[in-house]
C-alpha cells in the first residue's frame, strides 16, 4: 500500500485490530466480505489480544510471553493485511467504511505530467533527392540523446515555399516523431524549394488527460534536392 496503515506500536496496533475486527464483524457485506472472513479476522484478533495482554501485566511479562507476542502479532497480521488490501482495492466499498478502517485512501486521480520546459534542437544529417534526415535533442542538453523526463515525443511542423519560412504559424503538422533521427520526404516538385523546420515536445498528458507541448525551437531551414 502507498502509505503505512498498520500501526508499528503495539499499544496503536492493538487499539488499530480491535476498531478492524469489530467494524467488520459488524458489517462484513459492506466491506465486500462475508460472514466467514469476519469471522477467521475476528479469530486472529483475539489470539492477538490474549497474547499481547500478557505483556501488559508485569506479573506475565517474561521474556517468553513477549516472544510469543511478537510471533502472534505477526501471525494476525498475516491475516489483517491481505483483508485490508483487498477492501482498500474494492471500488465498492466506500471511501469513508476504508477510512474507518484505518486504511489508507487510493489516489484515484493521476497528477498531470507538467509542460516541457525546453524546446528541442533540431539539426540535418542528410538531404538526398526528395528526402531530408533530420536529429533532435534537447537544446539544453545537446550532447544526450534522451528525451527530457516527461516527454513521449517530438511534434514536428514544416513549412515548404520559395523562402525560408519565420515563424511555426507558417508551418503545416508533418507527425510525431519518438526515435532519431528520422526521415521526411518530399514529392518530387518540391525540389529547389526551402523546407523550414519547426518543432516543440510533447508530454504524456496534462490537465484533463491533453497533452502538453513546450515552446518552440529555433527553425531549421534546408534545401529539398
Amino acid at each position: 500500500m502507498a502509505t503505512p496503515y498498520i500501526p508499528n506500536k503495539d499499544s496503536s496496533f492493538d487499539s488499530w485490530a480491535g476498531n478492524f475486527s469489530a467494524l467488520i464483524a459488524a458489517a462484513p457485506a459492506a466491506y465486500g466480505l462475508v460472514a466467514g472472513d469476519a469471522a477467521t479476522i475476528s479469530a486472529a484478533e483475539s489470539l492477538w489480544t490474549a497474547a499481547y495482554a500478557l505483556t501488559t501485566d508485569p506479573s506475565t511479562k517474561t521474556k517468553a510471553t513477549v516472544a510469543a507476542k511478537d510471533a502472534q502479532r505477526a501471525a494476525s497480521t498475516a491475516i489483517f493485511r491481505p483483508y485490508a488490501i483487498l477492501i482498500r482495492n474494492n471500488a465498492g466499498v466506500s471511501n469513508e467504511d476504508k477510512a474507518g478502517l484505518g486504511l489508507t485512501i487510493p489516489d484515484g486521480t493521476p497528477s498531470p505530467v507538467p509542460p516541457p520546459a525546453t524546446a528541442p534542437a533540431l539539426s540535418l544529417v542528410s538531404a538526398t533527392p526528395g528526402a531530408h534526415q533530420l536529429n533532435f535533442r534537447d537544446s539544453v542538453s545537446p550532447l544526450m540523446k534522451r528525451k527530457p523526463v516527461g516527454v513521449i515525443a517530438l511534434q514536428l511542423f514544416a513549412a515548404v515555399g520559395v523562402v525560408q519560412a519565420t515563424d511555426p504559424s507558417q508551418a503545416s503538422f508533418v507527425g510525431t516523431i519518438t526515435k532519431t533521427p528520422f526521415i521526411n520526404g518530399f514529392d518530387s516538385a518540391n525540389r529547389g524549394k526551402h523546407a523550414t523546420y519547426f518543432a516543440r515536445w510533447q508530454t504524456r498528458s496534462g490537465a484533463a488527460g491533453v497533452a502538453y507541448v513546450g515552446p518552440w525551437s529555433a527553425p531549421l531551414d534546408v534545401i529539398i534536392v
